[in-house]
């Protein structure tokens, strides 16, 4: 049996049943992952206010732990504010925890970075208001959207991979460089590779890119066939791909 090198913990909306299951599916042997629950059950500004707000609270049980780093997994949750309160909330747990901590937004952009991507094609399951909050935070970090598309409403959970497939379709751009694909509580993960091999071009997805940033963090090599280019070791440097103006 092989040891607990590294432990990772996770901050997740009460309602999501998709971010564990993914991230058991992708976790080595040598890797555990420790969750802890925010009461979540509707997507809007004051729901996403209040988990911001409880947030400190379960990343400071994560810490008694001692994590070796920490996500705010719930994607929507700090891009609705935009990329200074993404920035901020990260900075906020770090100081207050003394571990690494990455959300699971800004995990978007830094896999979509760390793979060239600076045009791009973006889809999720969101309301339409939700959506273009999505949009305009990936805009702000110096990605340019060329096309996308949301299914409008938010029992997200319900959908198989193969409307992550469609949904992909629909939003994909010829000029684009690659997918953004945000949610953590819609199966990606089986249809990373299919999405990938139908477009020619690499998917970050919000517990794929989530995942892949917390080993990064930590300094710890990974590398995991079944999820994407990012996860096979595609990856490279994020600071060597600047974003686009």
């Amino acid at each position: 049996m092989a040891d607990w090198d590294l432990r990772l913990g996770w901050i997740i909306p009460s309602w999501n049943t998709v971010n564990e299951y993914e991230v058991e599916r992708l976790t080595p042997p040598d890797a555990s992952h420790h969750f802890m629950r925010i009461a979540h059950t509707e997507d809007t500004p004051a729901a996403f206010d209040r988990m911001g707000a409880e947030a400190p609270a379960a990343a400071d049980l994560l810490a008694h732990a001692k994590m070796d780093a920490i996500c705010y997994a719930c994607t929507a949750g700090s891009f609705y504010r935009g990329l200074q309160y993404d920035r901020t909330l990260a900075k906020q747990l770090a100081e207050r925890t003394g571990r690494p901590v990455v959300t699971m937004a800004h995990s978007l952009i830094d896999g979509a970075r760390a793979l060239g991507m600076q045009r791009i094609a973006v889809a999720a399951p969101y309301e339409s208001w939700l959506m273009d909050l999505l949009v305009k935070f990936l805009e702000e970090a110096g990605l340019k959207v060329l096309n996308s598309a949301n299914m409008g409403h938010q029992a997200n959970v319900l959908y198989p991979p193969s409307k992550a497939v469609e949904l992909a379709q629909r939003a994909w751009h010829s000029d684009a460089d690659g997918l953004i694909m945000s949610c953590g509580n819609f199966r990606t993960l089986e249809a990373i590779d299919e999405i990938e091999e139908l477009l020619g071009k690499p998917v970050v997805t919000s517990i794929q890119a989530s995942f892949w940033a917390l080993f990064h963090e930590t300094g710890t090599p990974l590398e995991r066939d079944g999820a994407g280019v990012l996860l096979r070791g595609g990856a490279v440097a994020a600071e060597a791909h600047p974003p686009a103006a």
